[in-house]
């Protein structure tokens, strides 16, 4: 059987590869970009899955724009007035963009480092990416604009808001440059928002989109704030992309699913909801903390990291040594956790010298255990030094 060529030379998930290693007995996984299982929205939506038997409805074919009273919870819920689209996750809106406004050969700019699923979409789909670093406050603007003066750049992807893998929240006036440049350039602005509602510090800013929504599409998660199992997402764009992209879902898989789309219109929908992201956000605040606290107290000068204001990641840079070796030692202690490497394309790999630590999806009372158990792997380094 002969492959694609870009089938063939898709680099697998390093994230998807390590799951099957942190589900060993006595394993720490600080990996995967998991929400708290114990904090799962599970009786929130009980009555509406013990209902599902008796809306059989429910389980026919559906439009494959999405189920109706979701798309109108969503329209009434949001600033924008742009359509919505359903999706199978925000990775599918990433998939469907692909098909919709990128050929091979096209070129994209991805602050650096970037979600690993967004670069896996962009070489599935055979395009080039064209790398952007970034500090505290945001991506340089001055390397942004000098790409899009090229005039050869299709589109930029983002994620402001607790970007993954580093925790970073885009300031205000980087906000609103991006968008003028945007709109200077014409070039579409890509805004992955999957934690923006995972703010548990500091002031929630307006979302780039809202100050360039002609050129915008914008991804919204329920996995972080819901349940990842049940794969929905959706985005939102102008209404001619939005129609673009729907016929290109109906060749792809036809629609979302109706029953999990139903049980997430009843999630936001539910009196209890707020509370349940009061909630959330309280539980990542107090597991931040916890870690934060672990990091200073036993590995000190060893590290370095930024404080968060939300989200999910802590990204975590080593003084010394190669952050590929001592995630590598650190499986060997029970713990896993993300090298930079992973963050960028495969011809590259910038960073060698940082960790992306999960703090969701870890019990706070094992924080100092899973900061014990990666001071041993970095133990080689402080030998050396």
């Amino acid at each position: 059987m002969k492959f694609a060529r870009n089938a063939q030379s898709l680099d697998a998930s390093y994230i998807r590869e390590i799951l099957s290693a942190a589900n060993q007995p006595e394993m720490i996984s600080m990996a995967g970009g998991l929400p708290a299982s114990s904090l799962l929205p599970v009786e929130l939506v009980r009555a509406t899955c013990e209902s599902l038997a008796d809306n059989s409805h429910l389980f026919q074919y559906g439009n494959s724009q999405g189920f109706g009273p979701l798309l109108d919870t969503l329209q009434r819920s949001s600033k924008t007035q742009n359509p919505w689209l359903i999706c199978n996750g925000s990775q599918q809106a990433l998939d469907l963009i692909a098909r919709a406004l990128l050929e091979p050969g096209d070129q994209v700019i991805a602050e650096m480092p970037a979600y690993l699923g967004a670069l896996q979409v962009f070489q599935l789909s055979g395009i080039k990416v064209c790398p952007l670093m970034s500090s505290t406050s945001g991506p340089d603007l001055d390397q942004l604009e000098s790409y899009l003066k090229g005039g050869n750049i299709k589109l930029f992807y983002s994620v402001p808001d607790f970007h993954n893998p580093t925790g970073r929240v885009w300031s205000t006036e980087t906000r609103i440059a991006v968008a003028k440049l945007c709109r200077h350039y014409g070039v579409t602005l890509v805004e992955d928002a999957p934690y923006r509602e995972l703010r548990f510090a500091g002031e929630q800013l307006d979302t780039v989109s809202e100050h360039c929504p002609e050129l915008s599409i914008s991804l919204k998660s329920f996995s972080k704030i819901g349940f990842p199992g049940l794969r929905v997402g959706a985005m939102s764009g102008p209404a001619d992309f939005i129609a673009v992209a729907e016929r290109i879902k109906q060749a792809t898989d036809l629609h979302t699913g109706i029953p999990q789309q139903a049980m997430i219109e009843a999630l936001l929908n539910h009196p209890e909801f707020s509370e349940h992201l009061t909630r959330l956000r309280q539980g990542y605040q107090s597991r931040y903390q916890h870690l934060s606290d672990a990091l200073q107290q036993q590995l000190g000068d060893l590290v370095q990291f930024d404080t968060v204001e939300g989200g999910m990641f802590v990204w975590l840079t080593l003084t010394q040594g190669n952050s590929s070796d001592v995630a590598a030692r650190a499986l060997q202690h029970k713990l896993a956790v993300v090298p930079g490497a992973a963050f960028y394309p495969a011809d590259m790999a910038l960073e060698n010298s940082a960790l992306r630590l999960n703090f969701s999806n870890t019990e706070p009372a094992l924080f100092p255990e899973a900061v014990n158990r990666l001071a041993q792997a970095l133990q080689p380094m402080a030998l050396t030094a």
